[in-house]
């Protein structure tokens, strides 16, 4: 009974640190130089979850207008947009870039990154049966994760391209404790696994 407590306590966790940073990038945004217009996806983040400021450089737009499908944010310091065509806003937890309306690159702020990364799930643990431990984080990253043995002597280095999960072959590893150390930007979380086969 106390573990399924605990199983349900982990996935309401996980489901609200990923409400509130899924989608914090509208995959749409216009701008006509003193108001920005995003559109979301159905099912995305609703009014109460946007922030009332986005930023673009020096000039500050606060939210207007908000429907479940759009936001119009209008500026209310700096200067108009020189370029329409190419932004980056600053939602807060992270940079949104638009290209003609288009989202071309998002990227969360360090401290999400922090959270991701020390939020990183290694299953299963103890790994009892199999050759594979699966990485599983909140949100896509990229960088590196590397496997110790507890005298500190790396056996395994790992690449994480922007995914949420990552499988991992431990079959060169014998029965014992080990650290594997999860690498993105300057963002650095270690986690015990233990293989007992």
């Amino acid at each position: 009974m106390k573990k399924n407590y605990l199983l349900i306590l982990s996935v309401l966790a996980m489901f609200s640190f990923n409400s509130a940073y899924s989608q914090f990038c509208p995959p749409t945004g216009f701008s006509d130089g003193s108001a920005l217009y995003f559109f979301y996806s159905p099912g995305a983040a609703i009014c109460d979850e946007r922030p009332n400021m986005v930023s673009v450089g020096a000039s500050e737009f606060s939210l207007t207008t908000c429907e479940p499908g759009y936001a119009i944010y209008t500026l209310t310091a700096g200067d108009a947009l020189s370029n329409i065509n190419i932004f980056v806003a600053d939602f807060g937890v992270g940079t949104c870039e638009y290209t003609n309306g288009s989202l071309t690159q998002e990227t969360l702020s360090i401290s999400v990154v922090n959270q991701v990364i020390k939020s990183t799930r290694v299953f299963p643990n103890p790994l009892t049966a199999g050759n594979t431990i699966q990485l599983v984080f909140n949100e896509n990253v990229k960088g590196k994760a590397s496997m110790f043995d507890i005298t500190g002597k790396k056996l395994l280095s790992i690449e994480i391209d922007n995914l949420r999960k990552k499988q991992v072959d431990v079959s060169s590893l014998t029965n014992g404790v080990y650290l594997i150390q999860i690498e993105a930007g300057s963002s650095i979380a270690t986690k015990k696994v233990v293989i007992m086969k």
